[in-house]
């Protein structure tokens, strides 16, 4: 499946991308400079420099994060821990790992080299900004202080021990080393989190009544995002627990239904889909498997052509779907499905399509025996 967001390129193996969303806080960012910060902290400064500077003052600012996230990255490769993607999304960064440390240890240095970095960052920022400012104008030395400025409160912000912050995760491994209890430590954080999270959604509010309505709607924001991260985060590791070393083959769909490349979308609604209420379908030809095709691909053709498209014609190719073993972990399938966006893996015992596991078979799964253990 393909990615969401721009690509921006790859940089030792690790894929580089935006979400969308980045775009929203990147206008924010330049706004808020241009129209506040500079003219009111810099008044030589004309009103075509300080949106020239406030470009520059975000790039600089946006650079910071993605070292940051990169620090994460390069601390992981050292553990043995794989990267697959960084992603600057509206709330900052994220270093997106394919599977979570299994030591305490690889976690905290981990977690530790991002807010690091910032700090080195922030030093090296702020010491231009002191160095240089017999030399440079009035605008820059304003943008070397605000990005110097800006990446010590990202440490201070960060190391907050609440997860899903870095200093959340710091907090969890020291636990975690103390205890040998993953799912105790990560609990005790995601509570840490999600009162930070109800502070900042607090503090917002109070600055809407101060009259800075976009600060304090941003601050509700981040609260609300942080606020649902630290009860995913728990809930993650409460799966990662309940699904260790049990294999697909336990909660797959077993010889599910399938259709012919060459059939007609009209026929595969009015024959498949109508009729068995399924969202997927394997494509298959004479028993080998050729790949996935899905309700919302059909949705987006015109109904007047469905007449005349194929199955073939829309379906994902088996070569572009991430294929488990019937003995792969569940735990680990379930990252697949989340790392690639996608609801549902095909199980194949060597050439031989078996089965579909779906998220909603994992979690059926782990419903049901987490009601019969009381």
């Amino acid at each position: 499946m393909q990615k969401q967001g721009l690509t921006l390129g790859k940089i030792n193996g690790i894929r580089v991308g935006l979400d969308y969303s980045w775009f929203i806080i990147f206008v924010l960012v330049v706004y808020m400079l241009a129209v506040w910060f500079f003219p009111e902290n810099f008044e030589d400064v004309s009103t075509a420099g300080a949106w020239v500077l406030s470009l520059l003052t975000a790039f600089l600012f946006f650079l910071s994060i993605l070292l940051h996230e990169f620090a994460h990255a390069v601390a992981a490769r050292k553990r043995d821990v794989e990267i697959s993607e960084i992603i600057l999304f509206i709330f900052g960064g994220l270093a997106r790992m394919k599977k979570e440390p299994e030591k305490a240890a690889d976690e905290f240095v981990i977690a530790g080299a991002g807010p690091l970095c910032s700090f080195v960052l922030g030093a090296v920022f702020l010491g231009i900004a002191f160095l240089s400012e017999p030399f440079l104008g009035e605008g820059l030395h304003g943008v070397f202080w605000y990005i110097g400025y800006i990446n010590i409160l990202l440490v201070i912000f960060n190391l907050v021990p609440g997860f899903p912050l870095d200093g959340g995760r710091m907090m969890r491994a020291a636990i975690w080393h103390y205890t040998g209890n993953l799912r105790r430590s990560t609990r005790v954080v995601s509570i840490f989190g999600q009162v930070f999270a109800f502070f900042l959604m607090f503090v917002g509010v109070m600055v809407i009544f101060g009259g800075a309505i976009i600060t304090g709607v941003v601050w509700i924001f981040v609260g609300m995002f942080l606020l649902q991260s630290a009860k995913s985060g728990y809930y993650m590791v409460a799966m990662r627990e309940g699904l260790s070393g049990i294999p697909v083959k336990k909660m797959m769909t077993i010889d599910p239904s399938i259709v012919h490349p060459d059939l007609s979308l009209r026929n595969l609604v009015n024959e498949h889909f109508f009729k068995n209420r399924f969202s997927c379908f394997p494509v298959v030809r004479q028993n080998e498997f050729l790949g996935l095709v899905e309700i919302n691909q059909v949705k987006n053709v015109d109904r007047e052509k469905w007449e005349l498209v194929k199955v073939s014609d829309i379906m994902t190719p088996r070569d572009d779907l991430n294929i488990v073993h019937p003995e792969t972990d569940a735990y680990d399938a379930l990252m697949q499905m989340i790392d690639s966006r996608s609801g549902r893996l095909p199980v194949m015992e060597g050439d031989r399509l078996v089965g579909i596991i779906s998220r909603k078979d994992i979690l059926q799964f782990v419903e049901f025996r987490e009601t019969l253990q009381g």
